[in-house]
Order: C-alpha cells, then structure tokens, then sequence
C-alpha cells in the first residue's frame, strides 16, 4: 500500500512510519522539518499550515503518478495557556496546525486519494472529554478536529472512502514532554493564576498517568489500519482520571477544579 502520514518526523508520526515500512508498505512521510529517506520512505517538507506548500506536495506526487490507499494526518503541536493571558499568535498557531492544518492536507492532497481509499485523522483523548484549565487551547483545537473528522466521514462516505478517528492518550513523544514543561512556563509567568498553575503542574507530574511509548501507540494504529471494516472511532490508552472527572455534571466538574487548584 501506499500512505502518506503528516507529522512523521517525529513522535507518534515517526513510529508510524517506521511502523508501516516493517510492514512492507511505501511510505511518503510529510513534516516541517525533512525525514531522513530510506528505501520506500519518500519525505516531503511542508508546513500543513501553507496552502502553497501543500500544493508543492500535490504536484510533486502527481507528478509521480502517486495514488495514495491511506492518508493519516498525526501532525499536531500542544501549548499549555491561560486563555486570558496568552498571545494571540498562540491561539492561532495551535489551531491553524491542529484544526486547519489538517483540513487544509485533506484538501488538497485528496484527489491523490484512491476511490476506496482512507484517511485516519489521530485527534486526542481530550477531544471526548471536557476541558482543564490551562489545556484549554489545545482542548478547543482538538474537539474542533474530531467535529471535522466526522463531517468528513460523512461527505467522504457518500463517494466510498472512509474516515477513521483515533483518539490517543499520553504518548512519549516531544508533544507530551511540551505538556509538562508548557505547564512549568505558565506557573511562572502568568499573572493571574500563579497559586492555582502551581497545583495544576502538581496534578500534571502525578496523576495524568504513564504515557504509552510512541512505537507501542503506533503498533496500535497499524493494527487499526489493517483492519477491512474498522470502527469509525478509537480510543487508545485513555488515562482513567479524565474519564471519572468526565462522568460528573459539569457544575460539579468546575467545583471539583476549584477545590483542588485553590487551596492552600
């Protein structure tokens, strides 16, 4: 088969690559920064933010004739922000690679897509879930990708292609690592909620569980990607604490937060 997978210079797209060409497939494997090449893996440099660069990408693999059996957009960057405080090129960047990034990639790059074909949009465990405080940036970004990975399984559906979502826990890649250390930086510079940002890097460092290492999550997706009739939705190594906090009203979810993020 042959896929292209976005984000695949590093983290859970870089263990999918990887994953893929064991398994005898072409890979093309698309990022910001270049991938090393090896035999059946392709990289091509874009930023998914670009439209012209997206449109090098089309060109050059219509150029080669290239039908893609798969596209899997992983690509995605997490920023830890209070929404009152942060830049607004903040709260743009995280949802022009997130949200439009993406949108843009199926865009473009979907006359490549063979008749049959399938795109695998990776979103997040949050995406199902209400947001924190603090992660609320990449919380938005997120649900808003799940809300579009529908709306596309729907229209695509009507042409013979299907849209799988995978929602992923915390991975061991450069993305979860941003989390924590996103988390130390608000603690010291936000103004407004220095005491509560404190407790919240708390929680961060001891109870959002152990993240999945990179190549465990992308054996799981390739188990995925070589079923004949997948479901519409996974969810892969969901961290219980999100879930109980979940199954709460939302009033109770709020003053739950408040208990623990305001105390002394």
């Amino acid at each position: 088969m042959t896929i292209l997978i976005t984000g695949a210079a590093s983290g859970i797209g870089r263990a999918l690559a990887e994953k893929m060409l064991s398994e005898g497939h072409i890979v093309y494997a698309l990022d910001i920064v270049a991938c090393e090449a090896k035999e059946r893996l392709i990289p091509l440099r874009a930023d998914i933010t670009k439209e012209e660069d997206l449109r090098l990408v089309h060109e050059k693999l219509c150029a080669d004739a290239v039908t893609l059996d798969s596209l899997i957009c992983v690509a995605g960057i997490h920023r830890m922000a209070s929404l009152v405080e942060s830049e607004p090129d903040t709260l743009s960047r995280v949802i022009d690679v997130n949200l439009i990034g993406t949108m843009l990639t199926c865009r473009i790059l979907h006359s490549l897509i063979a008749p049959k074909g399938r795109v695998f949009i990776v979103t997040s465990e949050v995406a199902s879930f209400d947001p924190l405080p603090f992660n609320g940036l990449y919380n938005v970004s997120k649900t808003a990708l799940d809300a579009y990975a529908q709306a596309l399984r729907q229209e695509l559906g009507l042409i013979g292609q299907k849209v799988i979502t995978i929602r992923p826990g915390a991975v061991e890649t450069p993305l979860q690592n941003s989390s924590l250390s996103g988390t130390e930086q608000l603690a010291a510079t936000t103004k407004l909620y220095k005491k509560q940002s404190k407790h919240f890097l708390y929680f961060v460092k001891h109870f959002m569980g152990k993240p999945m290492r990179a190549e465990k999550m992308a054996e799981k997706i390739a188990r995925i990607h070589r079923k004949r009739h997948p479901k519409l939705i996974y969810k892969i190594h969901q961290n219980a604490g999100l879930v109980l906090l979940s199954l709460l009203p939302r009033r109770l979810q709020c003053a739950v937060i408040r208990a623990l993020l305001n105390r002394s």
